[in-house]
């Protein structure tokens, strides 16, 4: 007789409402109207409500938000997806994995513009920026830190910021800056921060550097932000999927599996476990160079689109086995 799995820790902690409604926008990189707009005549998520009226959305909500955006950027309507599933929000996503799009011609020569926020990390970048193999250089602009830059309106192709301290609320400010000038690509460079800060950063798809920078990976910051340098046949920037179990929850289940014949369980949490630590590792990687760099980032990428669909393996395998409860 199969008996009943418990939620795991790291559902609980994904359904905790804990992002205001502009937070959760800037996370998925959408207009705060749009997401009124979303909910409103579609329903496509249902956050709780402080006694005071704030919404509050959770890790899953935002991960939710985050795929029906890109998949509206791909073509599909709203209405006919907003109330699919997670898991099928998340296979459909994955279908695009390898889709490469060419860059705009219009687009190939004009001269493109950079911002970088913070004085200090301008005068590193800049030193660098004739290095770059392009046939035009950015047009630059510096603002001394994130307060002098919020002051200003402007459109930008590429963002890099600094940040000494990355907590939770410089990541809102830093999606803030970025929805602003509608920055095509951005990157942060921090000193000290979160584990939870970063990994929110990179699953909105900005690229995150820790100080200090050697001379390879500033020229890495640079060619990440260069739209010329971007390869023809490079995986889209996207925003990527968050773990849905902690290895704990893995170690968990691959014991579990030890009391049925079939060990694929098992298998599939190593799997899922090893993915994860790839990702982490290939993030980490020292880089020799900015392509060297672009190479250990597409690695990275893969492997957490490859994670996410063993993933879902994973949660059907257990739902085949009557350990977790069913969806409502």
């Amino acid at each position: 007789m199969a008996s009943s799995m418990t939620p795991t820790e790291d559902e609980d902690k994904a359904q905790l409402p804990c992002y205001r409604s502009g937070a959760a926008a800037r996370l998925a990189r959408m207009p705060v109207t749009t997401l009124r707009i979303w909910e409103r005549r579609y329903g496509v998520v249902s956050p709780p409500k402080t006694p005071s009226g704030q919404r509050l959305y959770s890790s899953q909500d935002v991960r939710r938000l985050v795929l029906l955006k890109k998949l509206v950027e791909r073509g599909h309507a709203i209405g006919s997806i907003a109330r699919l599933e997670l898991d099928q929000l998340d296979r459909l996503a994955l279908t695009y994995a390898e889709a490469a799009f060419p860059p705009d011609p219009a687009e190939k020569d004009s001269e493109s513009t950079l911002v970088i926020v913070g004085t200090a990390l301008a005068r590193r970048l800049r030193s660098d920026l004739p290095q770059l193999q392009s046939a035009t250089q950015p047009r630059l602009t510096v603002f001394d830190d994130l307060q002098d830059a919020r002051a200003h309106d402007l459109k930008t192709d590429a963002l890099v910021i600094h940040v000494a301290s990355l907590q939770d609320d410089a990541v809102q400010a830093v999606l803030a800056l970025g929805e602003k000038w509608h920055a095509k690509v951005m990157a942060v460079v921090y000193a000290f921060g979160t584990e939870h800060g970063v990994s929110s950063l990179r699953h909105a798809g900005v690229r995150v550097y820790r100080e200090p920078l050697e001379k390879n990976q500033a020229l890495q910051v640079l060619h990440d932000l260069s739209p010329q340098q971007q390869p023809r046949d490079a995986l889209e920037t996207y925003a990527r999927t968050p773990r849905r179990y902690s290895d704990e929850t893995l170690a968990a289940i691959a014991g579990r599996s030890s009391t049925i014949a079939c060990e694929c369980p098992r298998h599939l949490a190593d799997l899922v476990r090893q993915l994860s630590a790839f990702e982490q590792y290939s993030d980490d990687c020292q880089s020799r160079s900015p392509a060297d760099a672009a190479l250990h980032r597409y690695l990275a990428e893969i492997a957490n689109r490859a994670r996410a669909m063993f993933e879902l393996a994973l949660e059907r395998v257990a739902r085949e086995e009557r350990w977790a409860p069913e969806e409502t």
